[in-house]
């Protein structure tokens, strides 16, 4: 008598490179994890956070994961947890898209989202196994920041408790929901979107997530029969923690800082009182990232075995080569190279020119980060500057808000039909209430 677990993580649709979309990438790799699924017929699939990259996701990136979520679900029931790049609402419409418009609720539905970290919102499921009289049970736990235990959790003792203290008490009430009633047969998964102490980040995550100051306990997780955990990019294992746990990772290669990582799922096969078998299936489809360093001469020698793939390229030079990047294209004429960087000892920085490169210029974050490492500020004192950064861009600003579809309609039609100026200001005011609304 086995449960099958089938653990996916990370997908981060709407992820680009520089300006290349990858939805051929995407698409083909959905395909592939599709397949895995199908062949290992699980009872229970679980998707452990950043669904999306960014939390206004095109319409394409939308449709393109309810068709892939719709299509896991009709292989076994799919639980997705929030991750810090998803949105809630933008997940609770997938659910009701996914689940006939509402229809099928609570363990008639095919896919549910654990949105709501709250002790009344927490998503805990149970799920009959196919093979034996089993229960597969799910606790999920959404990415939770540490701003939310302000909002969401009502208790002034643990207001000034350290996040890790904090996440330890909200990890032990998943298990304790968890476990409550739980029979010889029942089998416990823990699903949650954090980040671990111990685990190898990519640094493809954003970075202020990996700070100290968000990091949990590896010995403050619930013991369960596996964990599901996502936010860690590069696939692994956890050790030392008395149970299996893994980070499946990203599907495909986020960007330079995965180019020797192997993607995969991971397949778990769990008897209650036994040791779970774990299979970690390679994903193989999407193009590779390829990172060239070196002279002109010994980038050429590589040239040959790259292929089809994504390149950046550093390039040890005497002097400016304006011709450097048509050398480049002959020499990789499957690959796109998206970024070129002259190296020329003796040179303080780099020369951005326009004339020779397409590349995005520096972010602020990456200007700033910069400039206070060469001027000694590092460490802790580094790390919260940089988080305030964070803080203070993720702030909507009141003086300038976005405009939305509604606000644009409503200011549109009031301008075309002559009204006078009281009901004018009437309707402006009421279209700004709805504009700002919507932006909350």
């Amino acid at each position: 008598m086995i449960g099958r677990v089938f653990h996916t993580s990370d997908w981060h649709l709407g992820r680009q490179i520089n300006r290349h979309r990858r939805d051929t990438e995407f698409d083909a790799v959905l395909d592939e994890i599709i397949d895995i699924a199908e062949d290992f017929t699980p009872d229970l699939i679980v998707h452990s956070g950043d669904l999306f990259d960014g939390p206004r996701p095109s319409l394409d990136d939308m449709r393109r994961a309810a068709h892939a979520l719709r299509r896991l679900g009709q292989i076994a029931p799919v639980v997705v947890v929030a991750g810090n790049h998803d949105t809630r609402y933008v997940l609770m419409f997938l659910e009701y898209i996914l689940n006939d418009m509402g229809n099928r609720r609570g363990a008639d539905a095919r896919v549910r989202f654990a949105t709501d970290a709250r002790p009344e919102g927490l998503l805990i499921a149970e799920y009959p196994a196919a093979a034996g009289d089993l229960t597969v049970r799910i606790g999920a736990l959404p990415y939770l920041h540490p701003n939310r235990f302000t909002y969401d959790f009502a208790d002034p003792a643990t207001a000034t408790s350290s996040y890790a203290k904090q996440m330890r008490a909200v990890q032990a009430d998943v298990h304790h929901r968890l476990a409550a009633g739980r029979g010889p047969r029942d089998i416990l998964v823990f699903a949650a979107h954090l980040f671990v102490e111990g685990a190898t980040p990519s640094y493809s995550e954003r970075s202020i997530s990996l700070e100290t100051d968000y990091a949990v306990a590896a010995a403050g997780l619930p013991p369960v029969d596996y964990g599901a955990l996502g936010h860690i990019h590069k696939p692994q294992r956890l050790d030392n923690i008395g149970f299996p746990a893994h980070y499946a990772g990203s599907p495909l290669q986020m960007d330079f800082g995965e180019t020797h990582d192997t993607k995969s799922v991971v397949l778990a096969e769990i008897a209650p009182g036994h040791d779970p078998r774990i299979e970690v299936v390679p994903l193989t489809a999407g193009r590779r990232l390829v990172k060239l360093v070196g002279t002109l001469q010994e980038i050429t020698q590589r040239a040959g075995r790259i292929g089809d793939a994504w390149v950046k390229a550093v390039v040890d030079v005497a002097e400016p080569t304006p011709s450097l990047p048509e050398t480049l294209a002959a020499l990789l004429p499957g690959a796109t190279i998206i970024d070129i960087e002259e190296h020329r000892p003796g040179a303080v920085s780099r020369v951005l020119d326009r004339t020779t490169s397409t590349d995005e210029l520096p972010s602020v974050e990456y200007l700033l980060h910069d400039y206070l490492a060469d001027h000694k500020v590092t460490g802790r004192t580094l790390d919260r500057v940089m988080a305030t950064l964070a803080h203070l861009q993720a702030e909507p600003d009141p003086t300038d808000p976005t405009p939305c579809c509604e606000e644009t309609l409503l200011t549109a039609a009031i301008a075309g039909h002559g009204l006078d100026e009281v009901d004018r200001a009437g309707l402006l005011i009421n279209a700004e209430t709805i504009g700002s609304e919507t932006q909350r």
